[in-house]
C-alpha cells in the first residue's frame, strides 16, 4: 500500500492516547519538527493525544520550542525515555524533567537503538552488558533521570556464566522519522542529510507491532531519481508522509560537504592558545597514526582543528557516534557531522562497532571525578542532560581519555609565557569524594583492563588499582596550592612527578 501524503494536522490524528512513540533526530539533524508541531497543536486544541511514552535515542530539537520541547506540556507525555536531554536549563523539556512533571529515564543511545532493533525483529528483548555498575544498572539507579520515574526498565540476569542487563521487548505504537525525499512508492531517502540516525530501526519497531510510521520529508521525487543505497526506509513500512519544503538540513543551513555530496576544500578556523586548547593538545598526544578515534562533545571537539596543520584527520579515522567516519569533525558549535566523511554509517551500526571494542581510543569530556575514578557527565542538581553515547563508547574501548578543566563555575585561567596562571579559582570542584551519578565505573574499567587518563589544565591523572594517581603537573602549577586544596579527596604527590609537555603551553 502506498503511503498517503498528509498535513501535520492529519499526521497528529494517527497518534492515539497512551501510545509509545519512537522519535528520530539529533538536535536539528533529522528533526521532524513539522510533524511534532502538528501533534503539539492538536494537544493544545483538543487535549489529545495524551499520556504518551516518548522514546528518542538522541535529544531532538536545536532550540527552545522545537523538537521534544513541543511535547513538554503537562498531560501530553507521561513518560520519556531518552539517550540524551538538553544541556540548557531554559529548554522546556529540562524544566519538565527537573520539575518531576514527567517520568524520565536516561539510557545509553546505543542501548536504545539496539532495544528498538530487537523489539522490531520480534525477539524477546535486548541482552547487553553496557551499563553494568553504572547509573543504568537497576541495582544502582536503573536509568531513572528524576524522582517521578519509578522502577527500572531492565533487570540483571545471568546468562552463559555472565551478568547481563535484559530489556524486555518494547511495544512501539508509532514512529516519527525524517528523510530528504519520498518517491511515488513512499521510499524514504537521506541524500541531503548528514546522518540517518536509525530511522529504519525505528520504523521496523513500529510496524512489527502494527503501529503507524509517519515520515517527514523535504520533497517528493520521481521513482529511481535517488540512488538506492541512499534510500533507507522502504515505502511499505510508511503509513503517512508530511512534505515540508522549508525543512532545513540543520539550523546552520545547507552544507553539502557533510552529506558526502561534495568534497570541500577544508580550512578550519585556527584555535587560539587557551587552557582548553592546551588540554586538547595534551590529549592529542594519546592518539597514534592509523587508529580509529572517537571524539566527544566539549574540549575533545577542538582536536580536529588543532591537528589540521599536521593532517591528523588523514592519519587517523575520526568516528562520531551519529555516523561519520573519517573526514574533519565539526567543532563544539556544530558538533555531530564531519566535513568530507569517508563513510556515513547508521547509528545502530556505529554502536555495534563501539560495543564490540573496535575503537582504539576515545576522548571525552568530564564533569565530575571521584576517588575511585568514577566519572559523571549525565546528571547534576540543576539539570539532567543524560549520558548520550558515553556508556557505549567507554564500554570496551582500550584507552579512555577524559578532558576537562580542574574546577568550574567562574574559573579564570590563562597561559602566560608557557606557564598556567590561575587568576580566579572556580567555585565548583570537579574532583570530589563521590560523583552525583556513575556514568563510568572506575571499578569496571579496572576489571576490564582499560587504560584511563584524566587530563586537566593543571595536571594529568591515571586510573590505577588504588584509584587515581597524579602522573603529570603543568608548568607554573604548585600541587600543594593549586591541586590538593581543590580536591575533596587526598592524593599522593610523587617526589619526581613529571611535567606536562611544555610545548602544549606555547603557540605553534
Amino acid at each position: 500500500m502506498v503511503p498517503r501524503i498528509v498535513t501535520p494536522a492529519d499526521a497528529a490524528q494517527l497518534i492515539p492516547d497512551g501510545a509509545t512513540v519512537a522519535l528520530c533526530g539529533c538536535l536539528s539533524m533529522l528533526e521532524p519538527d513539522a510533524v511534532l508541531q502538528g501533534i503539539e497543536a492538536r494537544f493544545l486544541q483538543e487535549g489529545h493525544p495524551r499520556d504518551l511514552t516518548v522514546i528518542h535515542p538522541v535529544m531532538v530539537g536545536g532550540k527552545i520550542g522545537s523538537g521534544i520541547n513541543r511535547f513538554a506540556h503537562d498531560g501530553l507525555m507521561r513518560r520519556v525515555i531518552g539517550g540524551s536531554f538538553s544541556i540548557f536549563s531554559d529548554y522546556e523539556i529540562t524544566g519538565m524533567i527537573t520539575g518531576n512533571r514527567v517520568a524520565a529515564y536516561n539510557l545509553p543511545i546505543g542501548t536504545i537503538f539496539q532495544w528498538l532493533r530487537e523489539s522490531g525483529a520480534g525477539r524477546p528483548g535486548l541482552l547487553t552488558n553496557v551499563g553494568l555498575q553504572t547509573y543504568v544498572d537497576p541495582r544502582v539507579e536503573g536509568g531513572r533521570a528524576n524522582g517521578a520515574a519509578a522502577g527500572a526498565l531492565s533487570e540483571v540476569v545471568q546468562f552463559a556464566g555472565q551478568e547481563w542487563l535484559f530489556y524486555p521487548s518494547l511495544q512501539v505504537d508509532a514512529a516519527i522519522i525524517r528523510g530528504t525525499s519520498a518517491d511515488p512508492q513512499g521510499n524514504i531517502s537521506v541524500e541531503h542529510e548528514p546522518a540517518s540516525l536509525g530511522i529504519y530501526t525505528l520504523a521496523v519497531a513500529a510496524k512489527h507491532f502494527g503501529g503507524k510510521v509517519i515520515a517527514q520529508v523535504q520533497r517528493q521525487v520521481e521513482a529511481g531519481s535517488v540512488h538506492p543505497r541512499l534510500t533507507v526506509v522502504p515505502g511499505r513500512l510508511v503509513d503517512a508522509i508530511v512534505v515540508d519544503p522549508t525543512q532545513p538540513q540543520m539550523v546552520i543551513g545547507e552544507r553539502p560537504e557533510i552529506t558526502g555530496e561534495v568534497r570541500a576544500l577544508l580550512n578550519p578556523e585556527p584555535v587560539p592558545l587557551t587552557v582548553a586548547s592546551a588540554i586538547a593538545r595534551r590529549a592529542m598526544q594519546e592518539i597514534r597514526d592509523g587508529q580509529l578515534v572517537n571524539l566527544g562533545y566539549g574540549i575533545p571537539a577542538l582536536i580536529p582543528a588543532l591537528g589540521f596543520a599536521q593532517r591528523l584527520h588523514e592519519r587517523v579515522a575520526f568516528s562520531i557516534e551519529h555516523g561519520p567516519v573519517g573526514g574533519l569533525p565539526d567543532g563544539m558549535a556544530t558538533f555531530g557531522p564531519s566535513a568530507n566523511p569517508d563513510i556515513l554509517m547508521d547509528s545502530t551500526f556505529v554502536f555495534d562497532l563501539y560495543d564490540g571494542g573496535l575503537l582504539d581510543v576515545t576522548l571525552l569530556g568530564l564533569a565530575q571525578v571521584d576517588r575511585d575514578g568514577n566519572v559523571n557527565v549525565s546528571k547534576f542538581a540543576h539539570m539532567a542532560p543524560g549520558s548520550g553515547g558515553f556508556c557505549n563508547i567507554c564500554h570496551q574501548t582500550k584507552k579512555i581519555v577524559f578532558c576537562g578543566t580542574f574546577t568550574t563555575g567562574g574559573l579564570q585561567a590563562e597561559i602566560v609565557d608557557g606557564q598556567v596562571v590561575i587568576r580566579k579559582e572556580g567555585k565548583v570542584k570537579k574532583f570530589i569524594s563521590k560523583v552525583e551519578q556513575i556514568t563510568l565505573s572506575g571499578k569496571a574499567a579496572r576489571e576490564k583492563g582499560q587504560e584511563v587518563l584524566y587530563i586537566t589544565e593543571r595536571a594529568v591523572f591515571r586510573l590505577t588499582a588504588d584509584g587515581l594517581a597524579l602522573i603529570e603537573v603543568a608548568p607554573g602549577i604548585d600541587p600543594a596550592k593549586d591541586i590538593l586544596p581543590r580536591m575533596e579527596f587526598p592524593i599522593a604527590i610523587p617526589p619526581s612527578v613529571a611535567t606536562m609537555n611544555p610545548a602544549i603551553f606555547r603557540e605553534g
